[in-house]
């Protein structure tokens, strides 16, 4: 049974319930089954964390050290932002020298993987062998990442930050053996930005599980208002439409009632609006409960890299869908049969024409369901990334 090694700036959590890591615990998790696996990731934590999943499966969290906290402080005081999506991941890149602790346990993996796979740049410094060996690199890209930081990071450095993250990534596709993207038009991303070779460029798109949903509740009684509902991770493009949600929407569809779920929403604890129900971190029982419940999912997206996980969920789990482009990128999702399209500009408009279809409604979250659970299911992804791991 083949090694492989996983590097990755940020850990996973069980059970998965974010975006990231959600798309990091499945795809090797279902890989574990026809190969070794270990993650090794970091973590704003003061010892070693070993979590072993199976036989074939276990992750190694490392601790930050002193380095990490300094640069934190520096961001900071930078005002280097989202402080979310930037911090943990520029403190890898910057740090004049890796971990020891991480170092250790990188010496002590090293020798027996067969396959090093990285799942973001940032990590990068600390493969030391990189460019050296003749051990495979595989680069399991999340999204775009420099192109992510374009449009998102901010403060009086985000230039040259976003320099080095747009260097590291482009070393990365152009020196591993083997890249994946989660959809064509990220691929054509990094073939563009990077002149890429792109036979070495395959896809691996985000998933679900199409069993781990409770069965729809599908009737609603008397005079029970419609609900609407996101959930997010504090993640940038999330909380602006989480913004959106409140300012807009919320005074425009007055007979819904949006039900916004995650770290997503902690910005706005002060909001008092009838028809806004921040419920913040829920856990996964809590997540599945929603899902069987609420009438409309919504994802008015402007900005994103990678594919949508929320959106496939959405879609999984039987409910209809009202999106943007963005919120559907990358899926070939087909508008008006898998979900139904609005943009910013007219998103109050359609959700108050369709909100009470409900024949439109069932008949939309039908197809949508039957085409994300035959096309994107983890199992799935899994054996077509195991057909290109083996050519190597």
């Amino acid at each position: 049974m083949r090694n492989l090694l996983v590097m990755n700036h940020f850990p996973t959590i069980f059970p998965p319930d974010t975006g990231g890591v959600l798309r990091y615990f499945h795809i090797y998790h279902q890989l574990s089954q026809c190969y070794d696996i270990t993650l090794l990731s970091q973590k704003f934590t003061p010892k070693v964390e070993v979590i072993h999943y199976s036989d074939t499966f276990r992750e190694f969290r490392m601790p930050v050290e002193d380095a990490h906290y300094r640069i934190t402080e520096q961001l900071k005081s930078e005002g280097t932002g989202p402080e979310f999506s930037t911090h943990a991941a520029l403190c890898c890149a910057l740090i004049d020298e890796p971990a020891r602790t991480f170092l250790h346990y990188y010496h002590r993996l090293y020798p027996t993987a067969d396959i090093i796979i990285h799942d973001s740049p940032f990590l990068l410094k600390h493969d030391v062998h990189f460019g050296s060996d003749h051990k495979p690199r595989i680069y399991n890209s999340h999204n775009l990442e420099s192109e992510f930081a374009k449009h998102v990071w901010y403060g009086a450095r985000s230039h040259d930050y976003i320099k080095l993250v747009t260097r590291l990534e482009e070393t990365l596709v152009r020196q591993a053996t083997l890249v994946f993207a989660t959809s064509e038009q990220e691929r054509d991303g990094f073939i563009k930005a990077f002149s890429s070779d792109p036979s070495k460029i395959k896809i691996a798109p985000n998933g679900i599980h199409p069993g781990a949903w409770k069965p729809r509740k599908k009737k609603r009684t008397g005079n029970a208002r419609v609900t609407a509902f996101f959930i997010g991770s504090m993640h940038q493009p999330n909380i602006e439409i989480v913004h959106f949600i409140i300012s807009q929407l919320a005074d425009l569809c007055g007979h819904m009632d949006f039900i916004i779920a995650g770290p997503c929403g902690d910005d706005f604890s002060h909001v008092d609006k009838k028809n806004i129900n921040l419920l913040g971190q829920i856990d996964e029982k809590e997540k599945l409960q929603l899902f069987s419940e609420v009438n409309i999912a919504i994802n008015p997206a402007s900005f994103g890299t990678g594919t949508n996980i929320k959106t496939l969920e959405f879609l999984s789990a039987g409910i209809p869908l009202v999106s943007t482009q963005v919120g559907v990128r990358g899926l070939h999702l087909v508008q008006g049969t898998h979900y139904l399209h609005a943009e910013k500009e007219n998103f109050a408009m359609t959700l108050n024409r369709i909100s009470g279809n409900k024949a439109l409604l069932e008949k939309i979250a039908l197809h949508g369901q039957s085409y994300v659970n035959q096309t994107y299911s983890w199992e799935g992804i899994a054996k077509k990334l195991k057909e290109q791991i083996d050519s190597l």
